[in-house]
């Protein structure tokens, strides 16, 4: 017992930190070495999953026979169509699908790479693909998801109250509501 409570004091001071130049953290430079060193190989990344979205299916052949008429009237035809079987379905790109395609542990490694000015690029791009897909969205009966995405890419509803009239004519109210992209992932303008 003694010797594993000595084994986890080892290279620590006595409040418990590690000391300065301890063996433990010899070499280390702080945190884990980085996925990605080159913008490229993040680029090829992101399109290989963009691609993945899509699903995967296989197209077999169906051979159908029809028979019209009874009798010496009958004809048999055959056809042949293509059929799409899904082996994997298509589902919508996501920011957290990305981010574990990519290998991250978290969407916020993500944006650590968003910071980064040389990967910045393809992260910029990729998070539009995402943004665009939920701004697609917008124009199916279900709009809730959409807009709770895009609210979370920078987007704001505004509501617009104008006052007009004169001295004769009575105050009308009019309201409008936009949604209005501001300042979202990477400082976009």
């Amino acid at each position: 017992m003694a010797n594993k409570k000595k084994e986890a004091s080892e290279g620590r001071l006595p409040d418990g930190k590690f000391a300065e130049g301890n063996t433990i953290s010899v070499g280390n430079d702080g945190g884990r070495p980085a996925l990605f060193t080159e913008p490229k190989l993040l680029e090829e990344k992101t399109l290989e999953y963009f691609d993945w979205v899509k699903g995967e299916f296989i197209i077999e052949r169906k051979i159908t026979s029809k028979t019209t008429g009874k009798g010496k009237d009958a004809v048999t035809t055959t056809e042949d169509e293509p059929v799409k079987i899904w082996v994997r379905y298509p589902e919508q790109p996501s920011i957290t699908g990305l981010a574990i395609h990519l290998g991250f542990e978290s969407r916020q490694s993500l944006y650590d790479y968003l910071s980064k000015p040389e990967f910045s690029y393809p992260i910029k791009k990729a998070l539009l693909h995402i943004e665009n897909t939920y701004e697609k969205g917008l124009w199916n009966d279900k709009v809730v998801g959409p807009i709770f995405g895009l609210k979370n890419m920078g987007w704001t509803d505004k509501t617009e109250t104008k006052l007009t009239g004169d001295s004769d004519n009575p105050i009308e109210i009019k309201e409008q509501t936009k949604i209005i992209f501001t300042n979202g992932f990477g400082n976009s303008k």
